[in-house]
């Protein structure tokens, strides 16, 4: 779906005030030999602090950037990924509240780790339909520290470790950092088991959580007898490789056309044969690099890898960047931003 007119105007973070590496981890008993040599060097850590005021946080630091009043966005979308706060209870109406914004409309979106670029296809969406010079934001948290039901070390699977952290994106039709080129979506259903293994579909009584652990999930599906794990491989690559060679044919560019591909903080085994080797091109036109020294943030991980970005100095205006995730559904994001004037943004440069 090619996109005009809709931009990133800012990003936010929330730094996490801690790290920790594997080996590290391993020392304390909280790992085993789960990370390959060589590929993640640690993950932050934020304790005690509740995922959303991380997420208000992130938000309050995109909106001073963007130079706009809380008073002027039209759009909240938050996209929590872990636990985010009580059941039946809005997290949106919370970051709403926190930042000042009254009369903004507050969404609420489930779509894990594929959060940040899933609320990215539907804001850009509404911000068509609405016209003229609205402002959306997008928030997205993620805090394990303490979870009785996510090991951070073992739950998101093999050479995966997840990082706690926030990021938010104020977007609106007026230039910014960076301009919306593309955006495609797609889900492969056949892979939705993956995820869930042998769970019950009805509520347990009495109110069970159990630990989340995708490796014995993907085990447990595997038991099942229904599907033959070289097949759900082959089907999660080939949606990725449809998903982003749509997204490319809609700006008319091709892989060698991109400064740099943002991916989830995952492994760099994972990374280069999910990813990479189906555009054809190096680990190193990806940002694995950066993320292994984070840890996989949830939906945040391409907020933080663009701001090392622009930080860095790697990009200039006019470059061409892919986003792309997956997530449990199996849900599959990819898009293409075009680089804008980053003159303004020397203020991103932290002392830190």
């Amino acid at each position: 779906m090619k996109v005009s007119g809709i931009h990133v105007r800012s990003i936010g973070l929330y730094h996490a005030t801690q790290w920790m590496s594997p080996d590290e981890a391993r020392a304390a008993g909280l790992c085993d030999d789960e990370f390959p040599e060589g590929d993640l060097k640690g993950v932050q850590i934020a304790p005690g602090i509740p995922p959303v005021d991380m997420a208000v946080a992130a938000a309050r630091e995109a909106i001073g950037r963007a130079g706009v009043a809380p008073a002027g966005i039209d759009l909240l979308v938050h996209a929590p990924c872990f636990w985010n706060g009580p059941e039946e209870w809005s997290p949106a109406g919370y970051l709403l509240r926190e930042l000042g914004c009254p009369d903004g409309s507050g969404q609420v979106l489930d779509q894990g780790c594929n959060g940040m670029l899933a609320a990215l296809e539907m804001a850009a969406g509404w911000l068509t339909l609405r016209g003229g010079d609205a402002t959306a934001l997008l928030t997205t948290a993620t805090m394990v520290d303490g979870s009785p039901t996510i090991d951070r070390w073992r739950s998101a699977g093999y050479g995966i470790a997840i990082g706690d952290g926030a990021g938010a994106i104020v977007l609106g039709r007026r230039p910014g950092l960076a301009e919306i080129s593309a955006v495609n979506s797609t889900t492969v259903p056949e892979m939705e088991q993956f995820h869930r293994g042998a769970l019950p579909l009805i509520e347990p009584t009495p109110p069970l959580r159990p630990k989340v652990d995708v490796l014995a999930r993907a085990r447990e599906n595997a038991a099942l007898g229904a599907q033959n794990g070289l097949e759900l491989q082959r089907l999660q690559i080939q949606a990725y490789q449809k998903a982003m060679a749509r997204t490319l044919d809609d700006v008319g560019i091709g892989p060698e056309d991109l400064a740099k591909v943002l991916f989830a903080h995952v492994g760099g085994a994972q990374t280069d044969a999910i990813v990479m080797q189906q555009l054809g091109l190096p680990l190193a036109k990806s940002t694995w690099d950066h993320g292994r020294s984070i840890g996989h943030v949830g939906a945040s991980d391409h907020v933080y890898d663009l701001e090392h970005l622009i930080t860095s100095g790697e990009l200039s205006e006019g470059d061409r960047l892919l986003l792309v995730c997956g997530t449990a559904g199996f849900h599959i994001t990819s898009l293409v931003l075009t680089v804008g004037d980053l003159s303004p943004y020397e203020r991103y440069q932290r002392d830190t």
